[in-house]
Order: C-alpha cells, then sequence, then structure tokens
C-alpha cells in the first residue's frame, strides 16, 4: 500500500489507484472543501485495515477497470480479512454492487445489513433515513426515497420508473433482468424506497438502480 484517496479508493505502490468492488464510503470532497459526514472516520478504517507500506491482497471480479482506468478489486488484509465487508458491518459504507461484478453481492449485501438493523455508523444520521420522493434534494448525495411507483414504462435501452411523479429511477434494460417482478408494469402502485445517488438532469431528479439491492417494498 502506498496511501489512499478515500475509504474506498487505494494506491500502490506503483502508483496505480483501486476501486473497491461493491462499496461507496462518503466523500472527501478535496476540492469542494468539506468531508461528507463519517468520510474522515472510513478514510482511517481503511487505513487502520491496510497500513501504508504494508501488503495487500487484491481479487477481481469479472470487470478489471473502471471507466476512469482504475483498477476494479476486493481487497483484503493479510489474514484474509474483507475491507469492504469490514466498512459495510461497520456502517462506514453503502452497498454498490453494479454488474457485472456481483461474484460477492451476497455477501456484502448480508454485510450492510447487520449496520442497517443496528443502526451503526451512517444508518444513524437523517440523510440516511428514507425521505419523501416530493421533497428529497437531487444534489448528487446518496439518499433512501420514499414513494409509490406512479409510472413505468420501457424507452429504448431503459426501464423507467417514477415515483410519486417525482423522482425517476432508471435502469438499463440489461440489468433489468434481475428485478422481480420481471413485468415492469407490475411495478405500478407499488409503496417503495430506492436508494442511491440523486442527480439532476434536465431539471428533474433522477436515480440511477443497477442491482435488484437498491429497492425494495416500503413497510
Amino acid at each position: 500500500m502506498a496511501g489512499y484517496y478515500d475509504g474506498d479508493t487505494l494506491r500502490l505502490v506503483d502508483d496505480r489507484r483501486v476501486r473497491l468492488l461493491g462499496i461507496d464510503t462518503p466523500e472527501m470532497n478535496y476540492r469542494k472543501g468539506t468531508p461528507q459526514p463519517l468520510a474522515q472516520r472510513a478514510l482511517q478504517r481503511t487505513q487502520s485495515l491496510l497500513p501504508k507500506g504494508g501488503p495487500v491482497r487484491l481479487a477481481r471480479d469479472r470487470q478489471a477497470q473502471d471507466r476512469y482506468g482504475r483498477l476494479l478489486a476486493h481487497a483484503y488484509t493479510p489474514d484474509g480479512t474483507s475491507v469492504e465487508e469490514t466498512l459495510l458491518r461497520e456502517g462506514l459504507a453503502v452497498s454498490f454492487i453494479m454488474p457485472p461484478n456481483v461474484a460477492l453481492a451476497d455477501c456484502l449485501l448480508a454485510a450492510e445489513r447487520q449496520a442497517r438493523v443496528a443502526r451503526r455508523g451512517l444508518w444513524a444520521l437523517p440523510d440516511y433515513q428514507p425521505q419523501a420522493a416530493g421533497k428529497v434534494l437531487a444534489d448528487g448525495r446518496y439518499r433512501l426515497v420514499r414513494g409509490r411507483v406512479t409510472s413505468a414504462l420501457q424507452r429504448g435501452d431503459w426501464v423507467l420508473l417514477k415515483l410519486d411523479r417525482r423522482v425517476q429511477l432508471r435502469i438499463a434494460r440489461a440489468d433489468w433482468t434481475g428485478f422481480e417482478p420481471a413485468d415492469h408494469l407490475a411495478w405500478r402502485g407499488r409503496d417503495v424506497i430506492a436508494r442511491g445517488k440523486i442527480q439532476s438532469r434536465n431539471g428533474a431528479a433522477q436515480m440511477r438502480l443497477w442491482h435488484p439491492a437498491q429497492i425494495e417494498l416500503s413497510k
């Protein structure tokens, strides 16, 4: 290990960057100034698991690199401890399962579930509680959005679900095969909680979903 960018991105001694698979930690926001809540704690936990100058064991999934040229891998300490599972279990990261890298999805989601149930770390913060679709901010940050699916349609390569006519959920048809029910029209009228980063696009709030774990029935 040579260094760290934040809790989920490492720098190796040969200067290559490694983006840890299956998780997303709060942003340090080096260029913007103020780190997101618990970003520093997530970074420090990764540093404690993988001390600078020490070894790291990397395991790849299906995809070798992302669009930024970073290596994509799971990271383990010398004794075999999973860095991603540890951060998820302690509530210092959220799951970010992006096909085709799904080999460890079940393990990572189970670790995150423990933190959510126990309200550890991020899951105790107000920003990580479900918010109504009509009130949520499209600020690029991770959000849990609660609403009713008021429309469901296919458009080109996308399945589009709209919550309370306010927030559009976008799922590539290539990823839709893992969602249940498979008939997109069957989602209309369902009360759900979707989670991910909300962006503003053409004046509308949108959230990209890659994996079925990002949407669940609202209780």
